[in-house]
């Protein structure tokens, strides 16, 4: 979505509440099966089930691609006619883009055979990759790769391309003060069993992505604590919506959150610490179309394209040479605004502070000890949020 529609959505949130005490309708959900398709760019191929360990070198696509990823992060024209990365993509290539889209639900399966690429967060990446859904990339193959920040790169892995990357902060309204976990509420809090981490590193646990289960008792427990003032979020207008209705504080974005401030929500972000996480682009182990897929990675690295991502999602661009595009003086109009646009999502990204997210694991990240598995957090989420 691109500004402009966050900060209109935003002031009509308030003048609909205003008017009428209705609250806004939320942004459809995306389907949490892999098999959901929706109007694509093209038609829907039927994925090989043969397997394919790691994808082929770059060359002669197969012809078709098949995307998953969420609303927003693939866009063919559908929404905006002029916000398209699909069609020149499917021009060089010659690989023809199905886009599904399709967001990760902690604890539904995935059948990697309904994919060639899926844009995937840390718990879906490790998943992925825990299971043997996805394929080694050879990233030394892939061009544009090497000039990828190198914490980007490491926290991903060789299992996957960044994308985008974003963080959670803290909004609260009209100054409120204190600890989000210990308000009484209304508080919205991001519907991620990921979110036990920003609770883990209140209690200032030094890596609260790999926690022992003492340590995760403890976050859970924080969470406990004023669970009946609570509410969850996994489409960022419902924050909106929140604030709109009466909430004290939300976890956001800063995107969300310069919107609700364009907007006159008088919002602004607390203090503290904050949690950020890497989307990247995976490859099925059982990809149909393997040196499509490759080129695709490739496509999405392009400073041009991750430009586009930027500008219209909100997060911030895995390539930092999106930040200084250099537009042409015969640009069309508005380029400039975009430019200046992305420049600024950069600059409200630089947070030296931020922890990013990593899949958690029993052998706590690869180093010694016992930690607790993912499966752990997603038992304890799902107890939290239960009556």
């Amino acid at each position: 979505m691109a500004s402009r529609r966050l900060t209109a959505l935003a002031g009509a949130a308030v003048l609909l509440l205003a008017a009428c005490g209705q609250q806004v309708a939320s942004a459809p959900a995306p389907s949490s099966s892999a098999n959901a398709a929706s109007k694509t760019p093209s038609a829907t191929p039927s994925p090989s089930r043969s397997a394919t360990p790691s994808p082929a070198p770059s060359g002669v696509g197969e012809g078709a691609l098949t995307v998953l990823a969420p609303r927003g992060f693939v866009e063919w024209g559908g929404n905006d006619r002029k916000v398209n990365w699909v069609a020149p993509f499917e021009r060089e290539s010659g690989c023809r883009v199905t886009y599904r889209p399709w967001e990760y639900v902690a604890g539904n399966p995935v059948n990697v055979d309904t994919f060639d690429v899926v844009a995937a967060g840390p718990d879906l990446a490790g998943k992925l990759v825990a299971d043997g859904g996805a394929a080694r990339i050879d990233t030394g193959k892939v061009a544009g790769y090497s000039g990828l920040p190198k914490w980007t790169r490491e926290l991903v892995g060789d299992h996957g391309v960044p994308y985008v990357w974003d963080t959670t902060v803290v909004a609260v309204k009209d100054g409120a003060k204190g600890s989000i976990f210990d308000a009484d509420g209304p508080v919205l809090l991001r519907d991620t069993p990921l979110t036990i981490a920003d609770a883990a590193l209140s209690l200032g646990f030094d890596n609260p992505y790999q926690l022992s289960p003492a340590q995760l008792g403890e976050a859970v427990a924080l969470l406990e604590k004023k669970k009946d003032g609570r509410s969850y979020w996994r489409d960022p207008l419902q924050v909106i919506e929140g604030f709109a209705g009466g909430a004290t504080m939300a976890q956001a974005t800063p995107y969300v959150l310069g919107g609700m401030a364009d907007a006159g929500l008088g919002v602004t972000r607390a203090e503290g610490p904050a949690t950020g996480w890497v989307m990247s682009w995976m490859i099925s182990a059982r990809a149909a179309h393997p040196s499509c897929a490759e080129s695709w990675l490739e496509w999405s690295l392009r400073p041009d394209v991750q430009r586009e991502v930027a500008w219209w999602t909100g997060t911030a661009p895995a390539n930092p040479k999106a930040c200084t595009y250099k537009i042409s003086e015969d640009a069309p109009p508005g380029e400039a605004a975009k430019q200046d646009r992305v420049g600024k999502l950069c600059d409200e990204h630089r947070d030296k502070g931020v922890v990013f997210a990593t899949f958690p694991a029993l052998d706590c990240g690869g180093e010694a000890g016992s930690c607790t598995a993912y499966e752990d957090w997603i038992k304890a989420w799902t107890s939290l949020k239960e009556e």
